[in-house]
């Protein structure tokens, strides 16, 4: 049956999978907490749009199992009669199901430009774009679809939001923070602009605005689904910048990392918060012991070699030798894939020596996490992800070459305090240089402490 979505365009289903559909959309868009059984539902249904929806999310979730689910669920599709629109979105799907996840992005955004008001396609070519790191294309797809909405279709506060996210990334803070703000105040549970805002006020220092700003959002977070956790990642990130590392732990505990999990975002929350605390001397007692089961669970799929890079440190970290080994032969059998494998590309031109890099800093062995690191340096944006969550590579090689007594680590912390000048815990970074090569990092504590350090926790040399 011929009928139009909430946005009132074409798909097939009756009334009752039209319904269903637009809940699915609504509560992917939302960050849903209902969202997994909402999915569940949907996979059974008739309508096609519905089932290609459903295999795009199942294969963010990057493993085999939800592969050969997404793949299940594209045959049931490919029997089915399409129209224009549902075999966009069918071809995009089985493009994302063979690695190709450029070619089916270039298949959004034909979508997009012809049919702005798709709001899935908008959607998931705005994460895939983030992902591959093409933040220019990730703006003009935003700003044009975004030129062509009218008030009457639902949720258009949202792409408000997404534009201010991929300006942020495009470091065009000052037209991205206000309009995040105006998409969170027309929509309050619209965790993604309030994620955007927390991005910005990240990339400018602005820590106490930016703990105050997810303070004022503590409702719709607590009552959110998983995507909450990652913008209580933020905050704890916050915490970090002004040295409240208490805090920090206790945010890890309640929020960020609440209970083992073999989900992709959480773990790699968990790893890199665990990191930036043992980095600056935290002694974070045995919480790496609860991400064991969860990381040594995600190995043999590398179609997102971001969260890898994460996995190698964890597994290093906990002594986990074989099983690092394990990941990292994955990761290069995995980069000798075809060409038109995104990830593959990734792996080959830095993924592989991040991971290493990262390996060999979780095991203790500075130097060759320095020399990994430093190859890889001026190409990790090609791994996605967000400029604050890359930062923990940067951070990362700046351990090793302090840990290294290396004189470039002073060169790299003052770089960091250039580029952060109201970040205490830059000046903390510099004090550890300075003191690495037999220097008197006093000057920069007290710079640290004049910005509004206020480290809770006594702290080491770090890790």
């Amino acid at each position: 049956m011929n009928s139009t979505d909430a946005w009132g365009l074409p798909m097939h289903g009756d009334s009752e999978e039209i319904r269903l559909h637009n809940n699915l959309v609504d509560d992917y868009l939302m960050f849903s907490p209902g969202l997994a059984q909402t999915m569940e539902s949907a996979a059974l249904s008739e309508a096609p749009l519905s089932k290609c929806l459903v295999g795009q999310l199942l294969l963010m979730a990057s493993t085999t199992e939800t592969l050969a689910m997404a793949s299940t669920l594209a045959v049931d599709v490919e029997a089915q009669s399409l129209n224009s629109r549902e075999r966009n979105h069918f071809d995009a799907l089985n493009r994302e199901i063979s690695g190709d996840s450029i070619g089916a992005s270039n298949i959004l955004a034909d979508l997009v430009a012809s049919t702005p008001s798709d709001v899935v396609a908008l959607r998931l070519l705005h994460f895939s774009l983030f992902n591959q790191g093409r933040i220019t294309e990730m703006v003009n797809s935003v700003s044009v679809a975004r030129e062509h909405w009218h008030d009457g279709l639902p949720r258009k506060s949202l792409l408000d939001g997404m534009l201010s996210f991929a300006l942020c990334e495009a470091k065009e803070f000052s037209s991205a923070e206000p309009l995040g703000r105006e998409a969170v105040l027309a929509n309050p549970d619209d965790l993604w602009s309030v994620h955007a805002v927390s991005h910005v006020l990240e990339m400018q220092g602005r820590w106490p605005a930016g703990i105050h700003w997810i303070h004022e959002s503590e409702k719709p977070l607590r009552e959110g689904g998983s995507f909450a956790g990652h913008v209580w990642w933020h905050l704890a990130v916050y915490f970090l910048e002004c040295g409240r590392h208490g805090d920090a732990l206790a945010l890890f505990d309640e929020l960020v990392y609440p209970a083992p999990s073999v989900e992709g975002l959480a773990l790699s929350n968990a790893v890199s918060l665990l990191c930036r605390l043992e980095f600056v001397g935290v002694d974070v007692g045995g919480r790496w012991g609860n991400l064991a089961e969860g990381v040594v669970h995600r190995l043999g799929y590398h179609i997102h070699p971001f969260n890898d890079c994460h996995y190698s440190f964890a597994l290093g970290r906990l002594n986990k030798t074989d099983e690092l080994e394990s990941l990292l032969n994955g990761m290069e059998l995995w980069s000798d894939a075809a060409d038109d494998i995104h990830s593959a590309r990734v792996l080959r031109k830095c993924g592989l020596s991040v991971a290493r890099g990262m390996g060999a800093l979780g095991c203790g062995d500075n130097h060759l996490a320095y020399s990994q690191l430093t190859e890889a340096a001026e190409s990790w944006w090609r791994l996605g992800g967000s400029v604050a969550q890359r930062d923990l590579f940067s951070q990362a090689l700046l351990r090793a070459q302090i840990n290294c007594r290396m004189g470039q680590s002073n060169d790299h912390a003052r770089e960091r305090v250039n580029a952060r000048p109201q970040s205490p815990q830059a000046r903390i970074w510099q004090a550890f240089a300075v003191e690495a090569i037999g220097g008197d990092g006093s000057s920069a504590h007290r710079e640290a402490v004049a910005l509004g350090w206020e480290s809770d926790l006594d702290l080491k040399s770090g890790r």
